[in-house]
């Protein structure tokens, strides 16, 4: 298979235009998987000799791009989207005109409007207009045929040497990803890392998420009881006794989709970050699928990484995983949904069993609406249960990608955009005067 086309069907797909939480919106049946694996025999040479598109020459407008899979997506668009123009011109009856938009706008390359005529009356496009064409040109290279060297990631980290988890820049320099040279190879591997990265700067030392830029008081009493727990890790490790008889990190990543399909070594960034400590990532959810390929429910990544994957609602299984204990436990939600109203319900029991266990919950959203809503719909729902740990604030490690609806091209998000952190309230025990 060539590993460049397999990769960009989820690197390149558009997100799910309507989501309901965990319950909604399509699948992503293609896995990263093979944009890592090595080509198979015999097919080298020739397909790097000869790319299907040329670097300096991104640019093709999807009926008439060189690339299959993207003069296929230009026939999806057509199929499945609207002219926004026309939703916008109600009829008498008030219901919305949503003819087919077979008009391609010349400086995006993407199907958009029914008309020229629509096209240049509509002014939101031309806000949208550069990032399609980024995101043309973005899915053009990763189906291009190049070897994708960004995509070469280092192993571990030396122990001298410290990770600066301040921004994106920071990260990648002082991890010596030395072939992200460019901001479009920081756009495709930030998609993939989005996921471990975010989990691991939640965790880590030297966390951007700090006092006095968003972390409360009971955010920093979570964060050092997971720490500590990190702590005694690095402590044990010279003592073999005191190493066998660690307890290890628990990760639970609740309504996964995406995340549980991505190749499982990319989660060695993660083990990377914690080097000293054991690690169980649990995906959880009723979209929980492991890559494509895979069919083990574990995946022991290395000696120090495990993956598991529970094909469920985290409510219904609660006790496959329980006792839980604040120390060793922490949850975290990508773009959850908690308050779309075709997923609120559905979430409810999940975040009722999540603040009895009094660990450390952190949920992320595809940007300021989104995850605005979410946290309301928590205060809403369960506001008096509730210790508030992360205020809601942008990720510094979201991913840099765009993702365009195929329905309306004209709604977009960004995986992990923001983040915000909370738990169940917790009560001090106060004597009781005589």
């Amino acid at each position: 298979m060539n590993s460049t086309r397999a990769a960009t069907r989820v690197l390149g797909s558009g997100w799910r235009s309507v989501r309901s939480g965990r319950l909604e919106g399509g699948r992503r049946g293609i896995s990263l998987k093979s944009l890592f694996a090595p080509s198979p025999p015999g097919t080298g040479d020739k397909a790097k000799a000869r790319p299907l598109v040329q670097p300096g020459d991104l640019f093709h407008a999807l009926s008439k791009s060189p690339v299959k899979e993207m003069r296929e997506k230009g026939l999806l668009i057509q199929r499945h989207g609207c002219c926004p123009t026309c939703v916008d011109e109600t009829t008498a009856h008030g219901q919305a005109a949503t003819r087919e938009p077979l008009f391609e706008c010349p400086s995006c390359g993407y199907p958009t409007h029914c008309s020229e005529k629509h096209w240049e009356a509509d002014r939101r496009h031309a806000d949208l207009c550069q990032h399609l064409r980024e995101a043309n040109e973005d899915e053009h290279d990763l189906r291009s045929g190049r070897t994708l060297r960004e995509f070469e990631f280092p192993s571990a980290q030396l122990p001298e040497v410290v990770v600066n988890l301040s921004s994106w820049d920071t990260f990648l320099y002082t991890r010596s990803f030395t072939n992200v040279d460019s901001d479009r190879a920081m756009r495709h591997v930030s998609k993939v890392l989005t996921y471990p990265v975010t989990i691991a700067a939640t965790l880590h030392q030297y966390s951007p998420f700090t006092l006095g830029s968003g972390l409360t008081a009971e955010g920093l009493k979570s964060l050092a009881a997971l720490r500590t727990t990190i702590r005694e890790h690095e402590l044990a490790r010279s003592e073999k006794e005191l190493e066998m008889q660690q307890r290890p990190l628990r990760v639970f990543v609740l309504g996964a989709r995406a995340e549980a399909m991505l190749p499982p070594h990319l989660y060695l960034q993660l083990a990377y970050l914690l080097p000293s400590s054991p690690l169980q990532v649990y995906f959880v959810g009723p979209e929980s699928i492991p890559a494509v390929g895979e069919t083990r429910s574990t995946i022991v990544v290395s000696s120090r990484l495990a993956l598991k994957y529970h094909r469920g609602f985290f409510h219904d299984a609660i006790w496959s995983f329980a006792p839980f204990d604040p120390f060793t436990d922490v949850f975290f939600l990508f773009s959850p949904g908690l308050a779309h109203p075709r997923g609120r319900a559905g979430w409810q029991p999940t975040v009722d069993k999540l603040l009895e266990t009094k660990c450390a919950v952190f949920a992320t959203g595809f940007h300021a609406q989104d995850m605005a809503a979410d946290v309301a719909g928590l205060e809403e729902d369960f506001g008096p249960r509730i210790d508030w740990l992360l205020r809601p604030r942008p990720n510094p490690f979201a991913s840099l990608k765009r993702d365009f609806g195929i329905r309306n091209l004209q709604e977009w998000a960004i995986a992990n955009w923001g983040i915000y952190g909370f738990r169940g309230k917790r009560y001090e025990v106060q004597g009781v005067a005589r």
